[in-house]
């Protein structure tokens, strides 16, 4: 598009697009013979994606931190302008990242209803409560936001409850038992002793904690104090003990946990166990690292922390291989497979959206533009401060 370098033009340009699209139906924004995407999606996936875009261009910005060593931007963050990588590690700007993310999401919804009824699924009562549910639990967080932005909750409920739902669903009969991409029992086996680590860790604190009240204001208080060198040095050969069982195979980790639990009078185990992806894992980073350097069968001893906040760990790495039958369980078993086959289901789904001849409303897409998506977004973010 050539780019008007005279203001009258420009002005009479902009007059005509406002009458050309007061005259046009904006109500929605990609369609096909089937399937007619009301223009509240692809609001609530520009909205989404400027909310990512923010967050990378805030990461952009200078910090200044105060005397009290509170930090805090140095400018405003422009979202626009702002590079951010997109799902196929290229950078654009914020802006494009609005319009392609936007644009491919609308797509792949519809590819998603069209694929859907292709395999010939119909939504069971509990997919059916599962779209309820969630579409009406984040209504009530975000509805009244999102009606000022041109969401309606009709809208809502197709962008991201039933497309989740759907999306899923599509998964799971494409990759499962029958499915036209599906998964064998010994690949998925294979995948999961390869990806995966067992491993278990028991914490003991090196600390011990006392509650206080104080008699006028009748409040309590709870303080941290560091154990002994010598409680500490009887914890250290416990733990040393347990580590040496395990390494030469005297002992399971089970056992172990039990002979912990006597050692603390415990009635309950506090001991945490795993089979997991450790990249992706939630579990603290020291433990990971450790588990990380142990071979299968292996435990050691690290101690997080220091003074009132330091803890021990038993950390054990178990042989996955024994943990196979993990698998019969469905839930697991849709868990492993989605971390195998993910990527390539999201990237079979984009492509052949993209494939799709589908009819865009231009009227409808200029309209709700960055621009006036993030100025809707300020409008709203101002008036929620102003009224707090």
């Amino acid at each position: 598009m050539k780019i008007v370098k005279k203001a009258v033009a420009a002005a009479l340009a902009a007059g005509m697009i406002i009458t050309a699209a007061g005259c046009a139906d904006t109500s929605w924004s990609y369609k096909d013979d089937k399937y007619t995407l009301p223009i509240g999606t692809y609001i609530y996936y520009m909205t989404g994606a400027y909310s990512y875009a923010q967050q990378e261009a805030q990461k952009q910005v200078e910090v200044a931190t105060d005397a009290d060593g509170a930090t805090q931007p140095t400018e405003a963050a422009d979202v626009m302008s702002a590079k951010i990588k997109d799902n196929d590690d290229k950078e654009v700007t914020g802006r494009d990242y609005m319009l392609n993310t936007a644009q491919q999401s609308s797509k792949t919804l519809i590819y998603t209803l069209e694929k859907f009824d292709e395999l010939g699924l119909k939504l069971t009562d509990a997919q059916q409560t599962q779209i309820d549910s969630l579409a009406s639990q984040g209504w009530i967080y975000s509805g009244a936001s999102y009606e000022k932005l041109g969401v309606s909750e009709s809208s809502y409920k197709l962008a991201y409850a039933e497309f989740s739902t759907k999306y899923e669903a599509v998964f799971k009969a494409m990759y499962g038992e029958g499915g036209e991409k599906e998964v064998s029992d010994d690949d998925l086996k294979k995948y999961y002793t390869a990806e995966y680590v067992d491993y278990s860790y028991i914490p003991i604190n090196l600390y011990k904690t006392s509650e206080s009240t104080d008699a006028t204001s009748d409040s309590s208080s709870t303080a941290s104090e560091a154990l002994s060198d010598d409680e500490i040095k009887k914890i250290q050969t416990t733990f040393d003990g347990y580590k040496n069982q395990l390494n030469k195979g005297e002992k399971t980790f089970d056992e172990i946990d039990k002979a912990f639990m006597e050692y603390q009078s415990l009635d309950k185990s506090t001991a945490v166990s795993a089979q997991e992806i450790l990249d992706n894992s939630s579990a603290p980073t020291d433990i990971i690292n450790a588990v990380k350097e142990l071979k299968n069968n292996q435990a050691e001893v690290i101690t997080v922390g220091e003074g009132n906040t330091a803890v021990m760990y038993l950390v054990y790495r178990g042989d996955i291989s024994t943990k196979t039958s993990n698998l019969d369980d469905e839930n697991t078993r849709y868990s492993v497979l989605t971390n195998m086959k993910k990527d390539e289901y999201n990237d079979y789904m984009d492509t052949q959206a993209n494939k799709l001849e589908l009819t865009e409303n231009e009227a409808a897409l200029n309209q709700f533009t960055p621009e006036e998506i993030e100025k809707k977004l300020n409008e709203i973010n101002n008036s929620s401060s102003s009224n707090s």
